[in-house]
């Protein structure tokens, strides 16, 4: 059992919290984080949690109209559920094209998708929050630190000024990009004898926000991959190629980057393909008690005795589990008809709808409790897809069931589980801030529904307006890499095009990288993404390794460094905002005047403004630029035990504090 948390806001007391502009701020901020992240994620295969900067942004909102830190934690919950989502749809939805079932992305069927899958992940964590929150010793690190943003900031912090700085600054770098005014991207083949390599960096602020958020040693990991892909392997290939010895390729006629992209997507691809597919599984495996664990206490939830409507307090009130169920069946029938319209197949309908369903409760279930153990941005949605594809293209293929109607149906079942668990975490993560801010459970399980319905429906337009202008996983800047290694697991069961040797090489890779006791996902993503990404990324997690050395000699003092790392953090996610929003804005400016693209950059002028933003990172991060270290909210990610320890205390000595009216 866990410790007894006294909420900051009492059960007794009734303030302002399931409110129209409580509700409308979080529809908002959901579109917008989900836009975001769809963006993010579609371009480098990973999102970051929007809890904290969601929770600073709704602080600033909130402050300023005059609500209360209940309708700030509402709005906050929503907002993260936009970003939630997205990362359930653009690991999936793009597969679909990519396999051939879709000649585009289908606004319908995205969002049918979407809806069902959120809406699931919802429903089904109803029953696991009193186990999981309240009575299992689970610490739940982003849940936490979210609280304690919104304690520090509720008396007087003034984080969001990082934010919205940082998003204007991406907005102003991207917007120079779209208007080719700067060079966003470098890339060539070099020649050392009769060596012949590659080289390649995307100038994307994005990325070394990405890197410096998830730190040195992850992004060393993924800087690894990059190495090992494209500066090992592909130079063996690109010097057989420029030798005449490749088949297929004709150096005298083709150019060397072309050259680059067809090693690339027939050997280098697969290499990150066969690992990841191994990670995946082996991440299963290895948390196989927890899994175990995860699904007794969801049955343990749905078997939970009924309290009397008047015994429970405000701060236990859950929606009813019996009817969320309910809810849950009722949806198998439009599952079944979206599955026989994309398969045209009774029987894979059939089927594929009973296996979602038991999917998706079982894989709700891990990430809830992984997302409890772990945090929401290290919870292994991707292996939990891949073992839901692979689950479900072993059946389909035993029942006879071939070809693109055994791959859409597949893909079909991923994807809702997909989202659904991807939901799962993040409103685990906020029924925990809710169980410390003292927030009534009922009210963020219906906004979590809201923002989940508000994403939904404006994800799929989004989407199409991405594809329309880069083309996903073209080559064009949104490469899709999770989306592309589920194309390749499906195509490997259903006679698609697979490089069998390099896919095993990488799951032997996979398994001496197990051997040695390195992370097998971050150094696949490495050898999956072009170099060109791991780059930036390295050098965001540099400059975090350089925040945390100075910040230690600087004031020997972890605290500090810890609130070093928020401010770094925020504005990171700051710059993350204003580069994809405009990106989103840039497909607008590319589909409505073409010749834009024909406009020839400034030479050298992308690399000085690239360099000097990621280090005005530093600068702010170390408090070079403003404000000092009693700024920010404190703890996050990788310093959460101690972050944990802190504010599952404070809300003891706070009780009572609030000064709200009822």
């Amino acid at each position: 059992m866990t410790e007894e948390i006294e909420p900051f806001i009492p059960a007794d007391k009734f303030i302002p919290e399931l409110t129209i502009r409580s509700l409308v701020i979080g529809a908002m901020l959901a579109v917008l984080m989900g836009a975001t992240n769809a963006y993010l994620g579609l371009k480098v295969g990973m999102t970051v949690s929007a809890t904290i900067p969601a929770a600073v942004i709704c602080l600033a909102i909130f402050k300023a109209t005059g609500g209360t830190i209940l309708e700030t934690n509402l709005s906050k919950t929503m907002a993260s559920a936009g970003e939630s989502l997205a990362a359930g749809v653009i690991f999936t939805i793009p597969a679909f094209v990519l396999i051939g079932a879709w000649s585009e992305i289908r606004l319908l069927e995205t969002t049918l998708i979407a809806l069902i899958g959120g809406i699931l992940g919802v429903l089904f964590t109803i029953s696991l929050r009193r186990i999981l929150v309240e009575e299992e010793d689970l610490p739940f690190p982003e849940g936490v630190a979210s609280a304690e943003v919104l304690f520090a900031g509720w008396k007087g912090g003034s984080s969001a000024k990082y934010v919205f700085t940082a998003l204007l600054i991406g907005l102003g770098y991207k917007s120079l990009s779209v208007l080719h005014i700067v060079q966003d991207h470098l890339a060539g083949v070099f020649k050392i004898g009769r060596y012949r390599g590659y080289f390649g960096a995307d100038l994307s602020v994005a990325l070394v926000s990405v890197g410096y958020i998830i730190g040195p040693k992850i992004s060393s990991y993924i800087f690894m991959g990059g190495i090992i892909g494209w500066i090992i392997i592909l130079p063996i290939f690109l010097t057989q190629a420029f030798a005449g010895a490749y088949p297929g390729i004709d150096p005298l006629t083709m150019a060397p980057m072309a050259i680059v992209n067809v090693v690339k997507q027939e050997q280098i691809i697969w290499i990150g393909i066969g690992a990841i597919v191994f990670g995946g599984i082996w991440t299963m495996i290895s948390i196989r008690k927890s899994v175990g664990g995860a699904f007794k206490e969801a049955i343990k939830g749905i078997k939970g005795e009924k309290k009397e409507k008047e015994d429970v307090l405000r701060t236990e009130r859950d929606l009813p589990v019996d009817k969320s169920f309910l809810a849950a069946a009722a949806l198998v029938l439009p599952i079944a008809g979206l599955y026989f319209w994309l398969t045209d197949s009774g029987l894979v309908a059939g089927v594929g709808s009973v296996i979602m369903l038991i999917a998706a409760f079982f894989f709700t279930a891990i990430s809830g409790y992984m997302a409890g153990l772990l945090g929401s941005s290290n919870n292994p949605i991707s292996g939990v897809t891949i073992t839901t594809l692979l689950f479900a293209s072993v059946l389909l293929f035993l029942m006879g069931v071939r070809g693109e109607a055994g791959m859409a149906g597949a893909l079909g079942v991923g994807a809702v589980v997909c989202c659904a668990a991807a939901i799962a975490g993040d409103v685990l993560q906020d029924f925990k801030t809710g169980q410390i801010i003292g927030s009534t459970p009922r009210n963020l399980q219906i906004g979590e529904l809201i923002g989940v319905i508000a994403t939904a429906l404006t994800i799929a337009p989004i989407l199409v307006l991405l594809h329309s202008a880069y083309g996903i996983g073209s080559g064009t800047g949104l490469e899709a890499p999770q989306a592309q290694v589920m194309a390749g697991v499906l195509q490997a069961f259903f006679g698609g095009t697979i490089n069998v040797l390099m896919f095993l090489a990488g799951m032997e890779l996979a398994i001496l990288l197990l051997l040695l006791g390195i992370p097998i996902l971050a150094v696949a993503i490495g050898i999956y993404l072009p170099f060109s990404l791991s780059a930036p990324i390295m050098l965001g997690g540099t400059i975090h390794a350089i925040v945390n050395r100075v910040g230690r000699k600087r004031h020997g003092d972890e605290v500090a460094v810890e609130k070093l790392h928020n401010r770094g953090i925020l504005y990171s996610a700051g710059l993350i905002a204003g580069e994809a929003l405009m990106g989103i804005g840039g497909a607008v400016v590319i589909l409505t005047y073409p010749p834009i693209l024909e406009v020839v950059p400034i030479p050298y002028i992308g690399i000085i403004i690239f360099l000097g933003v990621a280090f005005l990172l530093l600068k702010i991060a170390l408090g070079g630029v403003g404000g000092n270290l009693k700024d920010g909210g404190g703890a996050v990610k990788e310093l959460v035990g101690e972050a944990g320890q802190k504010v599952t205390s404070m809300p003891k000595e706070m009780a009572g504090q609030w000064k709200g009216e009822e």
